[in-house]
């Protein structure tokens, strides 16, 4: 009590900044959801680019594979009803040597003319597709090939 008789002011003060705080306590709350929720929109974003840089390095990477596969070689696909036509490659089918009708055996590196490369794997199926969207090497091994392009049917 003595110390309060001979503080007066700071005990006005004290008094004072209590009541303040007791007053903005609910925009206090209010801030600090606002500020919990920023941070997790952040974490958010911050994954989110994470994945997509993630992702752009594994695309880079399989469009290497793919350039790898169209530059040293690979058995350009074409439809089997209709040879003078490119048709694509589809992961789990085999891929058909029109002249004996057979699959092709596994380890052959096969390409179709819309930047798919895959290997015929373990069953004559087609498998570790890869794609690359760099024109300038598809073309030339499309080039060499007498098929021409047609708009796929939807």
């Amino acid at each position: 009590m003595k110390w309060l008789n001979r503080n007066p002011m700071t005990a006005v003060f004290f008094f004072g900044f209590c009541v303040c705080i007791a007053l903005s306590s609910g925009n206090l709350k209010n801030q600090w959801g606002a500020i919990a929720s920023l941070q997790q929109k952040s974490q958010e974003n911050t994954s989110k680019q994470w994945n997509l840089t993630l992702s752009q390095q594994q695309t880079d990477g399989i469009a290497k594979v793919a350039e790898a596969r169209y530059t040293k070689g690979c058995r350009l696909v074409v439809a089997k009803r209709s040879p003078g036509q490119f048709t694509t490659l589809t992961e789990g089918r085999p891929v058909f040597d029109r002249v004996r009708n057979a699959p092709l055996p596994a380890g052959t590196v096969v390409c179709d003319a819309y930047g798919n490369t895959a290997r015929i794997i373990e069953g004559n199926v087609v498998g570790e597709i890869a794609f690359t969207g760099n024109q300038a090497v598809i073309d030339k091994v499309v080039k060499r090939s007498k098929a021409r392009y047609s708009s796929p049917n939807l």
